[in-house]
């Protein structure tokens, strides 16, 4: 009984619940309108179709023209008075870097000099030797040709080649002597010593290093589609030498177009001759940019570097305000644009309104309110 009298309460109350809610329904209606949304606004540049130029940027490394070890070219003790040509110093071509011990080339020069005026005294007496032979023989037997043993002439060809080989042995020695004093072989900066007063040198041992700052030299790798954009006009070419913050330092002329790919990167070889525009500006070792000025390209477009998609689309406004898209692949780049080949489809439009900064959302046939970029800002 009890039971039944809840599930009457209970039922109850929901009709009530019911009640309440009915009464509070929202019966507000929806009122429709015919306002257009607004065109999502998208920013364009102006591109025109027709013939750019630009440049073909790559890394290089600057390195002196002549950089040498210098090796020693016989056995020794440096002297305790060699000059102090120490790492960093700047030096003149022949200028003394390192001398040493002579005492023992001076011996052998002296043992060379002496074979060689001994060598001297055999010749000369074996041509007077053969001298007398040839008298007696011609008074024994005029108009006879004697034979060579019997006027000692073997004895005269071998004293002269002893003569001959003393006289080498002499120069020889004596150019020992000359490379106990080792002088630079340009002017320079030594960028490394190996050697100290007192210390054992052996042939062949590297002793000093050094380079030429005057003259200095580059090498560009270019890949086969660079290449074939680059005028082979190396003559008149002037390349821009930038730093690492796009500031220009200096210039450089193509000394030499490698005729070969390089094996590891397959890539054309040029090599440059850079020539700062102050004094010092530009030191051995330093990485640079170089600009190769590419040859006029018929056809193209030149747009900012944000308007490539990470996909390689380029997205334009057409003449009813909608977007489209053609896939590109940049050229070249200069200064923050790059230069892209204009789509067939496309190649009677004098000018395109190009998208400066396209979204994944965007979807072709999309209308959009285009917005000049110079208007943007």
């Amino acid at each position: 009984m009890r039971k039944g009298i809840w599930i009457a309460l209970a039922f109850m109350a929901l009709l009530a619940v019911a009640g309440v809610l009915s009464e509070l329904e929202d019966t507000a209606d929806v009122k429709l309108t015919s306002a257009p949304q607004p065109l999502p606004p998208v920013t364009v540049v102006n591109a025109e179709i027709g013939t750019h130029t630009g440049a073909v940027t790559v890394f290089a490394e600057v390195a002196p023209r002549w950089q040498v070890d210098l090796r020693s070219r016989i056995s020794g003790v440096v002297s305790n008075q060699t000059p102090p040509a120490l790492a960093g110093s700047r030096v003149s071509k022949g200028e003394v870097l390192l001398q040493l011990e002579d005492a023992p080339y001076l011996a052998n020069v002296a043992d060379a000099r002496s074979a060689y005026e001994s060598s001297k005294l055999d010749l000369r007496k074996a041509r007077n030797k053969h001298r007398i032979a040839m008298k007696d023989w011609t008074a024994a037997k005029p108009g006879e040709t004697p034979p060579e043993m019997a006027v000692h002439l073997p004895q005269v060809h071998v004293a002269d080649r002893a003569l001959k080989a003393t006289e080498a042995r002499v120069a020889a020695s004596e150019y020992d002597l000359r490379s106990t004093t080792l002088r630079a072989p340009f002017d320079g900066i030594v960028t490394r010593r190996n050697v100290s007063p007192g210390a054992t040198v052996h042939e062949g041992d590297v002793l000093f290093q050094i380079l030429d700052d005057s003259l200095l030299d580059t090498q560009a790798s270019v890949s086969p589609q660079e290449w074939a954009l680059l005028s082979k006009d190396w003559s008149d070419l002037t390349v821009g030498v930038f730093d690492e913050r796009g500031v220009k330092i200096g210039t450089a002329g193509v000394r030499e177009s490698g005729g070969f790919l390089d094996p590891q990167s397959r890539k054309h070889q040029l090599f440059l001759e850079v020539e700062p525009l102050e004094e010092g500006r530009i030191l051995p070792g330093a990485f640079v940019e170089l600009h190769l000025p590419v040859r006029p390209i018929r056809n193209t477009l030149r747009i900012p570097e944000s308007a490539l998609t990470q996909n390689g689309f380029v997205w334009h406004v057409d003449r009813g305000n909608r977007l489209q898209r053609f896939a590109a692949q940049p050229l070249f780049r200069d200064i923050g644009d790059i230069v892209v080949a204009a789509p067939e489809e496309l190649a009677q439009e004098t000018g395109l309104r190009i998208v400066a900064f396209p979204m994944s959302a965007f979807l072709p046939g999309r209308k959009v309110a285009p917005m000049d970029l110079e208007q943007g800002k």
